[in-house]
């Protein structure tokens, strides 16, 4: 499997997958995070801002990942949601599907997605993420249920170009 991942902080998602699996790229745009992705992974290109991403121009892949910026979804922010300068970049990670097609993907954010604007982004994001043909599957997790002294909660939408999202279980 060939991953790509968006908004890739030091690369989380990728410490998560099968060590077999091939990452052939990243979209980071933080100098020190991107230090960081260097040095883990120093033949994997990191293609910078996501806004200036030529997809037609990037390696085929299976599985994208990422969680594009959270900020105005946040409880903690001012909730701008979808109209927010950060977390509007979730149209660049759907613009990224439309494009590449991969057979699946894992979008991750703050559980105030889903009360963003009464739970209109959320719901924008879910049509727009099954008008770009994938079947979905979501749920909130709690990173203290996996073992992390936190209290982190965090939804993550499973897309999958083909097949049933029933295939998914994380208990």
């Amino acid at each position: 499997m060939k991953i790509f991942s968006l908004f890739s902080g030091v690369g989380g998602f990728e410490l998560g997958m099968p060590k077999d699996w091939e990452i052939v790229g990243f979209s980071e745009i933080d100098k020190y995070a991107s230090q960081v992705l260097k040095y883990h992974y120093p033949n994997v290109k990191n293609y910078g801002d996501i806004q200036k991403i030529d997809w037609g121009q990037v390696p085929d892949f299976d599985v994208l990942t990422g969680g594009s910026p959270c900020q105005d979804f946040s409880i903690a922010g001012k909730r701008r949601g979808l109209r927010g300068s950060k977390s509007s970049l979730a149209w660049e990670y759907i613009r990224c599907l439309r494009d590449k097609k991969p057979r699946y993907f894992i979008w991750e954010n703050v559980k105030g997605v889903l009360s963003s604007r009464r739970g209109f982004d959320f719901g924008n994001i879910l049509v727009a993420f099954s008008e770009s043909g994938y079947s979905l599957w979501w749920q909130v997790l709690n990173a203290k249920d996996f073992g992390v002294p936190q209290n982190r909660e965090r939804i993550f939408v499973i897309g999958f170009r083909e097949g049933s999202p029933k295939e998914v279980f994380f208990e």
